[in-house]
C-alpha cells in the first residue's frame, strides 16, 4: 500500500514533512496543490488567471505549475495507492481542492482518503499550523470516501465550475458563491476603525474578524486593490513591498 498526500500549501507540506522525518518515516510522499481555488476563475485557464494575480498583488511572476504537479501524482498512482487528501470544512480553499480532487481523481484511482482537520478541532481551521506532534490525533479522523461521496464532491466542483463566480467560502457546510462587491464594505469599516494603516495591518484585522473564514492574504489583497482601483481606498505611502504600503479610505 502507498499513500500519497496531498494538501493545499506548502505550509500544511512543512508541517506533513516534519511529521514523517521525526517518526523516521522514509518512504512518504506529500504534494501541495496551491491553487486558491476560493477565488477567481476556475472555469477558463486558471494558470493565466493565477500569473495576473500575482503579478498585480506581489509585482512578481508566478512560476509555480500545479499541472505538472497533477502529472506527477498520477504518474505515481499504482494499483495498490491511496490518496490521502488534507482538507477543511472551515477553510475555503482546503475544502475546494478536496471538491476538485474527487472530480480530477474519480476515475484514476480506487481509494480517496479524507481528513478533515475541522473534525479534529472545529478552530483548527486548517493543518497550515498545525504542529506536527498533533498530526497523529487528526489522522484519527482520516476515512475513505464511498464511490457515492466521491461523485456528490465531483458534482459539486462541477457546478460551481459552471457558476464560476468571483469568490467561492463555506457558510454552515455549504460552499455559497459570492462576489468580491459583497465583501467591500465590511472592509471598508474595518478599515475606517484603523486608518492610516499599512496594507498589512487591515489584512490582519480582517483574519481577526473572520471576514471570509480562514482565507489567505491573497484573497484580502485581492478585495483591497479592487477597492484601490475603485478609488475607495487610497495609497498615502508606498513601502518597500505592497503589502507595507499605507492606506487611508477616500473622502
Amino acid at each position: 500500500m502507498k499513500i500519497i498526500d496531498i494538501c493545499e500549501n506548502f505550509s500544511a507540506l512543512g508541517c506533513l514533512k516534519q511529521y514523517y522525518e521525526k517518526n523516521n518515516i522514509k518512504d512518504y510522499m506529500i504534494y501541495a496543490l496551491e491553487m486558491y481555488l476560493s477565488i477567481g476563475d476556475i472555469k477558463n485557464n486558471r494558470l493565466d488567471f493565477l500569473k495576473k494575480l500575482h503579478k498585480k498583488c506581489f509585482g512578481y511572476n508566478y512560476t509555480y505549475n500545479y499541472n505538472e504537479v497533477l502529472k506527477e501524482i498520477l504518474n505515481n498512482i499504482t494499483d495498490d495507492t491511496i490518496i490521502r487528501i488534507w482538507s477543511s470544512k472551515k477553510n475555503d480553499d482546503d475544502y475546494m481542492l478536496l471538491l476538485f480532487l474527487c472530480n480530477f481523481l474519480k476515475d484514476k484511482i480506487n481509494t480517496i482518503n479524507v481528513v478533515f482537520s475541522s473534525d479534529y478541532n472545529e478552530l483548527q481551521y486548517s493543518i497550515n499550523f498545525l504542529d506536527y506532534k498533533k498530526v497523529n490525533d487528526v489522522l484519527k479522523y482520516e476515512k475513505t470516501l464511498s464511490k457515492d461521496e466521491i461523485e456528490t464532491y465531483a458534482k459539486e466542483w462541477n457546478k460551481l465550475v459552471e457558476i464560476n463566480s468571483e469568490l467561492r467560502t463555506l457558510e454552515n457546510g455549504k460552499v455559497k458563491s459570492k462576489k468580491y462587491s459583497d465583501y467591500y464594505d465590511i472592509i471598508l469599516s474595518i478599515l475606517k476603525e484603523i486608518t492610516p494603516c499599512k496594507i498589512a495591518n487591515l489584512i490582519g484585522e480582517c483574519m481577526a474578524k473572520e471576514v471570509l473564514n480562514d482565507a489567505s492574504d491573497l484573497v484580502y489583497l485581492t478585495l483591497i486593490d479592487q477597492l484601490i482601483d475603485l478609488n475607495r481606498i487610497k495609497i498615502i505611502k508606498q513601502g518597500t513591498r505592497h503589502f507595507i504600503d499605507t492606506i487611508d479610505l477616500v473622502n
